[in-house]
């Protein structure tokens, strides 16, 4: 394990959404700053770690956990695969990378699809392979593990994409469209810069950095293996996807927190206690009201055909 390890080097200075080179540098909190594309507004980050880098789990309350994001992923499932489901073909073979602990494959295996999967956390493959049996989920990244060219009609990246070093992008969409059949379908979630969730996290850094900080790390995931280097908005995204051969059929947004699952939520990590979850309740009620009226939150879904 190692400290001070930097998950974006400035001397990559071209942005991967749009090819651009000009950023707006803004350091943060200790140990994360961050590089907002002037083009096209993608944001590429810098993060020193505090602490030797841990996985993705091993410092989580999991059954808070599985009670709170878990919760909502299967929530997200549901309606990404109900939102999908028009554009898929009987039988459409489906490829998740990232899967988690499989919540997506299990609903698109209840549809008919035939699922495969590859997850890289050890806890989550483990989960996922309990839910779906053995063979059908295996661990590495999508490079690492041996998938067939056109394999899949569909490809779903959930909560992957903005792992991804910026560096290796081009790599990871030409690693998708080898394992899509031409004309096939990548499903890609992202969190992103329009929800108000990271608008407000992003100003508190400003005015109660104490809170700011704790927030932040949480949306960027600075401690963990796996941190977030990117965070797009939908522009930003359709632009990506364009340069890597991709057409955007359609978008959406969907819910993040919640407010069922919102204790669980912010306490599973173990910053913020429970008296300090209880009191930010109210707040995240009204942010949920006003993200309703927006038609927008901090989960994108992008649809997107390969050409």
């Amino acid at each position: 394990m190692q400290l001070g390890v930097v998950s974006y080097a400035p001397a990559h200075r071209e942005c991967p959404g749009c090819g651009a080179a000009r950023f707006d540098d803004t350091p943060l909190i200790d140990g994360l700053s961050t590089h907002t594309c002037r083009a096209c507004g993608l944001i590429l980050s810098s993060i020193v770690r505090r602490t030797p880098k841990v996985g993705q789990y091993a410092n989580v309350d999991l059954r808070a956990y599985l009670r709170s994001v878990g919760a909502v992923r299967d929530e997200q499932s549901t309606a990404i695969l109900s939102w999908l489901r028009p554009h898929l073909r009987p039988a459409a073979r489906v490829l998740d990378v990232g899967c988690g602990f499989g919540s997506f494959l299990k609903r698109a295996r209840d549809m008919g699809c035939a699922v495969r999967g590859i997850e890289p956390d050890p806890d989550a493959c483990a989960g996922a392979c309990q839910l779906l049996g053995e063979g059908v989920v295996q661990r590495g990244t999508l490079q690492q593990v041996n998938v067939p060219a056109g394999s899949a009609d569909v490809v779903a990246s959930l909560d992957v994409l903005e792992h991804v070093p910026p560096e290796e992008h081009a790599a990871f969409a030409r690693a998708i469209t080898h394992v899509l059949v031409r004309g096939g379908l990548w499903v890609i979630k992202i969190p992103s810069t329009e929800g108000l969730y990271y608008r407000l996290s992003l100003l508190t850094t400003r005015v109660a950095p104490a809170i700011g900080g704790v927030l932040m790390r949480r949306l960027w995931q600075t401690d963990y293996e796996f941190p977030h280097t990117v965070y797009f908005n939908r522009a930003s995204l359709e632009m990506w996807l364009k340069r890597h051969g991709f057409a955007v059929v359609d978008t959406c947004y969907l819910p993040e927190v919640p407010l069922r699952t919102v204790i669980d939520r912010l306490t599973h990590d173990g910053d913020i206690t429970r008296a300090q979850a209880y009191a930010l309740v109210p707040a995240v009620a009204v942010i949920n009201a006003i993200e309703r009226l927006r038609r927008r939150s901090d989960a994108l879904v992008v649809l997107a055909r390969r050409s």
